[in-house]
């Protein structure tokens, strides 16, 4: 029987609460994390270090923070990773194929990054930020899938305090020994040596093997003529909203994004479309030509592409696409056979919105965290005004934050397993809101080591608490048919706000109001999301939204259920 209803005891002693942290499976997501949060790091704090040392203006820095925006895209295609297996390789298994594969996409695009000069090319290195992004985002669908699969319910507490613990060691590692390495054989050998960092993940699902805590999945294939044609022509809507915002910030990263976004559930999309009018589903063959043409003119213009391939095969190339996508979306279904067999199949978007609350459940994944993330992806512009030296920047935010978030992530296990998911989660909402406003204070006393010291400690702290149980709550809402693709959806979810407000608007509001009345706006922002999980708790919605993959599994006889109020498996 599958329940949530009874109480599991809490660790009665220091030895009880550090004997999960040692078994088989939680130390594998220690591993994990530690390939998952490098990438990470490459394109946040460090890039960011990189720029302002080379005289970027901060506008253009912080909207590098777009680039984040591929860890919010990666549910448009989570569910590759989670259908399809890759050949000849996948005879290892299906999540441990996908980690040797995208670790080593992973490798090559941090490479790649690493000896492109912003100086010479800004908007290269945009490009090349955002494949680490992609590269980087697809790893976290894999190891996030990978993590929760391998993890029995009860050990998701402290299964997502060792992945966080991982996840905070491989940024801290490789933001450490880039600007170690930076300072002494310069930015391109850097981003090689932390670009091995891919290792521990591959490393694990080679130890560890292929997990076996799945469901058999079946995906619905119908796609009717109304959903396609709405996926069609949001984009041209999408592109020129993006377009209009990196106009008015002076990059071409909002609008690289729309692109990804839609190219990867593109083919998927009108392959089942293709079937349900009679068609073979292989027609993605005649559309990728004319999808990455389109993409290649709206990234670059006409003129550039053009004349590599001539103007009249490109308008070939192009009415071709547009010939096919017209007839997918103009002609009917032909049969009706493929809806009939998707009777009792949901996908991934349509079981987790079927669900009671979804709609609030989603509006708090989206709000809970724009606070903080607007204030961590603007620390390092606040050092460099505060004049804090590269050796500075290395003690106190990699250094003592690294210690600062390891002993939070060991006392967020502990609350998690002594006050259960509810309260746990809220008081870490709590702390991360009070961890902003610390760095206020920071802005108003200026370069201060004690100052640097407390603001990143707490915060550090906090951050930890707060990474074992808002994610220990995320990966109880997934189901596990679709372990990949929901995981992905809450955590992108969880920061788009907070990245995109970064990219658009958090240079300008810094020069405009100032660190100090800044992060004291991000302090503000926070509110919303612990009043809205406070409700949650109270109407018992958090113990309706959890998914299979929170579930705890335990005999028909047993008088008691465990609760997610009071198990630390929760």
């Amino acid at each position: 029987m599958m329940s949530t209803d009874a109480a599991m005891p809490a660790p009665k002693g220091w030895r009880d609460s550090l004997r999960p942290y040692l078994e088989p499976a939680p130390l594998a997501a220690l591993f994990l994390g530690i390939s998952s949060g490098f990438p990470f790091a490459m394109i946040g704090a460090t890039l960011t270090t990189r720029l302002a040392q080379d005289g970027i203006e901060k506008s253009s820095v912080t909207a590098f923070a777009l680039t984040f925006l591929a860890y919010n895209l990666k549910w448009a295609w989570a569910p590759a990773i989670d259908r399809f297996r890759i050949p000849v390789l996948g005879r290892i298994g299906q999540r441990r194929s996908w980690l040797i594969l995208v670790g080593a996409l992973v490798f090559v695009a941090v490479s790649v990054l690493g000896n492109l000069d912003p100086k010479a090319s800004l908007a290269v290195v945009a490009l090349a930020a955002i494949a680490v992004g992609l590269a980087g985002a697809t790893y976290d669908i894999v190891i996030d899938a990978y993590r929760i699969e391998l993890l029995a319910p009860e050990q998701l507490g402290t299964g997502s305090g060792m992945s966080q613990y991982g996840w905070r060691i491989g940024a801290a590692l490789a933001g450490a020994l880039a600007l170690v390495v930076a300072e002494r054989a310069g930015w391109g050998v850097a981003y090689m040596v932390c670009a091995a960092l891919v290792l521990p993940a591959i490393i694990t699902g080679l130890v560890m093997g292929e997990p076996e805590r799945k469901i058999e999945r079946h995906w619905p294939a119908f796609l009717s003529r109304a959903h396609y044609a709405l996926f069609i022509g949001s984009f041209p809507v999408a592109f020129l909203i993006a377009r209009q915002i990196d106009q008015w910030l002076g990059v071409d990263i909002l609008t690289l994004m729309v692109l990804v976004g839609y190219l990867f559930p593109l083919f998927d999309l009108s392959a089942r479309r293709a079937r349900d009018i009679g068609w073979s589903g292989h027609i993605n063959w005649i559309i990728a030509l004319p999808a990455l043409a389109l993409v290649a003119v709206l990234a670059a213009d006409w003129g550039t592409i053009a004349a590599y391939v001539g103007s009249t095969l490109l308008w070939v190339v192009l009415a071709v696409g547009a010939l096919v996508i017209g007839a997918l979306v103009a002609l009917p279904t032909k049969s009706r056979a493929g809806q009939a067999a998707d009777k009792g199949a949901v996908g991934p978007l349509a079981e987790f919105f079927s669900r009671e609350g979804a709609i609030l459940i989603l509006f708090f994944l989206l709000l809970h965290k724009i606070g903080d993330t607007l204030a961590n992806l603007t620390f390092r512009l606040l050092f460099e005004d505060l004049g804090y030296t590269n050796d500075e920047i290395a003690f106190y935010d990699v250094g003592l934050g690294f210690w600062a978030l390891l002993a939070g992530v060991f006392v967020g296990g502990i609350i998690y397993a002594r006050l259960g998911m509810k309260k746990s989660v809220l008081l870490s909402l709590v702390l991360m809101a009070i961890s902003n406003f610390s760095f206020a204070g920071l802005a108003a006393v200026g370069h201060s080591n004690w100052g640097m010291a407390g603001a990143i400690g707490f915060e550090n702290f906090a951050s930890g608490i707060g990474g074992v149980c808002v994610v220990a709550y995320l990966s109880a809402l997934a189901d596990l048919r679709f372990t990949a693709t929901h995981f992905a959806l809450f955590s992108a979810a969880a920061s788009i706000l907070g990245r995109f407000l970064t990219g658009t608007s958090a240079g300008q509001l810094i020069e405009q109001f100032g660190y100090v009345d800044f992060y004291l706006l991000t302090t503000a922002l926070a509110v919303p999301g612990i009043l809205i999980f406070w409700w949650m708790m109270r109407s018992g919605l958090v113990d309706r939204s959890i998914g299979t993959a929170g579930e705890v599994e335990i005999p028909e006889a047993s008088p008691q259920a465990v609760s997610p109020e009071t198990a630390g498996s929760r």
